[in-house]
């Protein structure tokens, strides 16, 4: 079956590869660090590499992985400052994240493509004692190339959704041998636990751990979120709705809906954070059919405008790594992928953290737990779909003590939920134990 996939792998990179660039290309930063993606290093990054001890290799692929994993290497590292980390990501975005906020000593790399040369290459330049993975991702040339050169394997802040699920059991006697050579997996809660088993088989060494997004620990630029509201929507009072990872369709909803809401709220403001980046074109478009003003937000580093700009409607925000700030300064959140034709859901742990009240609909599948967490709490405001958005927020817009009391539900919530990073390390430490060298 690997040598099946080995063969079949190049030919469907050869197809995808033009708009594997293209995307790369309009994210940007892809070309500077493209070696990497076939396990090709630069002299300064192999050397770096080489004065490591024995490194525990930590794979990420996006932004919402990312965050996760700069927390669990911070925690680990002041349990265990003797260890040397590597940390790798899949997305360019995830890389641009990474790179703000790593931890210091930190080698920062890109995950190769699962192409047998790379990642050969990639596994000797590394070196690693452990690999830990986050979440669903399962490479099998990385995981048995691993495996073969005695590094121990480990699933940490699982998931399995569903349709991944329904995925893998298709392909059980493809998946089955690979879930086998991993040394543990810490599993988000019991229905992913379950569904693992379902195609690995009941003996496979299982811990449920909970999510270690509840354990984020944002560093937020609040002079910069202030100003940028400021610059956007002038003086006076406003009540921020920050809609935030939405996706195609999205955008026309929440426009519309703020659009209906500002007759009766003339106070309310629309802070709009697409998922991707390279839509902000798209999204423009929207705006621009729907009337309203906004103001291009690229970084919250930005300078102000030289002379003072005419208040917005709307402030698009074109960044990577920033959304949790302007979580922090909304009044209300929407966490998109979930109406409009979407399915799979964001975190709505983020603006939780806050104690913002939360908005999302029902399509939560890729946060299926935490969603069902958050209804048992009645901690969060679950739409049933595209035509309930409007009068939800129109209830909370007329009520600050219905908001204020969501809020407050929402961060009990978290606080309640914390520890999973702890049980992880814990679940680590005591099965795949590590001993760096002198």
């Amino acid at each position: 079956m690997i040598f099946l996939y080995n063969l079949l792998l190049p030919l469907a990179m050869l197809v995808y590869l033009p708009v594997f660039a293209w995307r790369q290309f309009r994210r940007g930063n892809f070309l500077p660090h493209c070696g990497e993606r076939f396990g090709f290093f630069s002299n300064v990054q192999r050397a770096a590499l080489r004065r490591l001890r024995t490194p525990v290799w930590i794979h990420a692929v996006s932004v919402g992985e990312v965050v996760a994993a700069l927390g669990f290497i911070r925690r680990w590292q002041a349990r265990r400052p003797d260890l040397d980390f590597v940390l790798s990501t899949t997305t360019t975005t995830g890389q641009a994240t990474a790179q703000a906020k790593l931890p210091e000593g930190v080698r920062l790399v890109y995950c190769p493509f699962d192409l047998p040369f790379g990642v050969a290459r990639a596994l000797r330049a590394i070196r690693p004692s452990l690999l830990v993975i986050f979440e669903v991702e399962f490479w099998p040339n990385l995981i048995c190339q691993a495996a073969r050169a005695g590094v121990k394997i480990a699933l940490v802040n699982g998931r399995m959704s569903d349709r991944s699920a329904r995925g893998y059991l298709r392909f059980r006697r493809f998946f089955n041998p690979l879930f086998r050579r991993f040394s543990l997996f810490c599993m988000q809660g019991e229905e992913d636990a379950a569904r693992l088993r379902a195609v690995a088989g009941g003996n496979v060494p299982v811990t449920i751990c909970n999510t270690m997004k509840f354990d984020q620990t944002p560093d937020l630029n609040v002079q910069g979120r202030a100003a940028a509201l400021d610059a956007a929507f002038g003086p006076g009072p406003r009540v921020v709705w920050t809609a935030g990872s939405t996706h195609a369709g999205e955008e026309e909803l929440v426009v519309r809906v703020y659009q209906n809401l500002r007759k009766r709220h003339p106070e309310l403001r629309l802070v709009l954070v697409p998922r991707h980046v390279e839509r902000t074109g798209e999204v423009e478009d929207v705006l621009r059919r729907a009337g309203v003003t906004w103001r291009l937000l690229k970084t919250l580093s930005s300078p102000a405008p030289e002379t003072p700009t005419p208040p917005a409607d709307v402030l698009l925000v074109n960044t990577t790594g920033e959304l949790m700030a302007f979580y922090a300064a909304c009044d209300l959140a929407y966490v998109g992928k979930s109406l409009a034709g979407n399915a799979g859901g964001h975190n709505i742990i983020e603006p939780a953290i806050f104690g913002k009240p939360i908005i999302h609909g029902p399509h939560m599948g890729n946060f299926r737990m935490v969603a069902n967490l958050f209804r048992q709490a009645g901690a969060a405001v679950e739409v049933p779909g595209d035509d309930a958005l409007e009068p939800a927020l129109s209830e909370l817009l007329a009520s600050p003590a219905l908001r204020a009391d969501l809020g407050h539900r929402a961060r009990t919530l978290v606080e309640q939920s914390r520890g999973a990073m702890d049980r992880t390390l814990d679940e680590l430490e005591a099965r795949l134990p590590l001993k760096a060298e002198a």
